[in-house]
């Protein structure tokens, strides 16, 4: 990759960012679907968009939740099965808002339109017998008290030595609800636990009350301008595309797929596989998802967590693929790394498609300037970022053989 290629990423990334935020299923969005695809046609790529509906505001999608599971525990001693069923509800919804699952009460939010773009590259010599999918959302997401630098600082490292579930930011919330439910059975079956039960419902409402003000604020909050996170990674697709064309492998189709909505619940991620589960029936697909390069060191990531603290691993196979590739191309500690808040790949890893996240983030887990006003082009360290390029072409060059 030279310098000419370099130069076209930073050029990208720039353009991007002029937009002064792409806001989740915002108009400023819908302009950067414009300039992708245009940028794609320039290229010499073929791009379509497609639409689907999506949210400008995941704050408000999580706030739902908080809000039906706390209107539950009212009628804890009156109706007890009404605070089982609502805590039941809105913690099968709050698993469900980014998994498989259809969501549920998100839905009540979910109206306004995004897109996402894509171009293909036919595979050489024929019919293709394998596809890699190379992704990058380029929506950016809104900032409150909760992205405040100080507060993620210190809650980044804390979370990525948590045990388990317990990384994800949503797990206090999940805990309540689950509390919330063994408070209502115990109402309901067992009187003489009352106490217990209160106390249980006593903690519930108190992460409520915390947790549904820091939402509310969030899903009001200005949407960010979104250098790091993820012109970068945007901008990442088009340098693979550029390399992976100059020698395409034998019979091995490519996708470039800039996702809009991910960052209210990877929402075009779930688009594109919904709408092609019978291409990747078909022809075995692999993915390679870059996220957020501007800071750091280049990692690959090995487990992430959906908001409702569900863990999702990556194949151990892959996992081995980018251990190689980061070790032969000279990437030191690269992973595999836990991330705590999920990513597009999320969506394809629960639908059965296998594949690999590039991202760049400090050693201790500190992802610089996440969802934060601050997250501009004077504070995207270029060096970093075309690492991250590097380390994610080391591992698409490998994909394909892979399959």
């Amino acid at each position: 990759m030279d310098t000419a290629a370099r130069q076209r990423f930073e050029r990208r990334v720039r353009d991007l960012v002029a937009f002064g935020h792409r806001g989740s299923a915002t108009p400023h969005e819908a302009r950067a679907a414009e300039y992708l695809a245009s940028e794609a046609r320039a290229a010499g790529l073929e791009p379509t968009t497609v639409p689907f509906t999506g949210c400008s505001s995941f704050g408000a999608r999580l706030f739902l939740h908080v809000v039906v599971a706390a209107v539950g525990l009212l009628p804890l001693w009156t109706v007890p099965f009404a605070t089982i069923a609502l805590g039941l509800f809105a913690l099968v919804s709050l698993l469900a808002e980014e998994s498989s699952w259809p969501a549920l009460l998100g839905r009540l939010v979910v109206a306004a339109q995004s897109r996402n773009v894509e171009a293909r590259v036919p595979a050489a010599g024929g019919p293709p017998r394998a596809r890699v999918v190379v992704l990058g959302h380029y929506d950016t997401q809104r900032t409150g008290l909760m992205w405040r630098e100080g507060l993620i600082r210190r809650l980044g490292p804390m979370l990525a030595r948590s045990p388990g579930p317990t990384r994800a930011p949503m797990f206090p919330v999940v805990l309540a609800m689950a509390l919330q439910i063994v408070a209502g059975a115990l109402a309901l079956a067992a009187p003489s636990l009352r106490p217990v039960g209160i106390v249980l419902a006593a903690f519930a409402f108190f992460v409520y009350a915390v947790a549904g003000f820091v939402l509310a604020e969030w899903a009001r909050g200005p949407f960010v301008p979104g250098a790091s996170d993820n012109a970068t990674g945007s901008a990442a697709v088009f340098s693979l595309v550029e390399e992976w064309r100059k020698s395409p492998p034998e019979a091995v189709e490519l996708v470039a797929l800039w996702t809009g909505c991910e960052e209210t619940g990877l929402m075009g991620s779930a688009a594109w596989a919904v709408a092609n589960r019978r291409a990747v029936q078909a022809v075995p697909t692999t993915f390679l998802n870059v996220d957020t390069l501007g800071r750091g060191r280049p990692r690959f990531v090995g487990v992430e967590y959906s908001i409702g603290a569900w863990p999702v691993r990556y194949p151990p196979a892959l996992l081995e693929l980018c251990a190689r590739a980061a070790a032969e191309a000279g990437f030191a500690d690269a992973g595999p790394k836990p991330m705590s808040v999920p990513s597009d790949a999320l969506q394809l890893l629960v639908r059965g498609i296998p594949g690999a996240t590039v991202m760049c983030f400090e050693d201790d887990g500190h992802l610089p300037g996440c969802h934060q006003m601050i997250d501009t082009m004077d504070n995207v360290d270029f060096e970093v970022a075309w690492s991250g390029v590097r380390l994610a072409w080391e591992i698409l060059r490998r994909l394909a053989p892979a399959r």
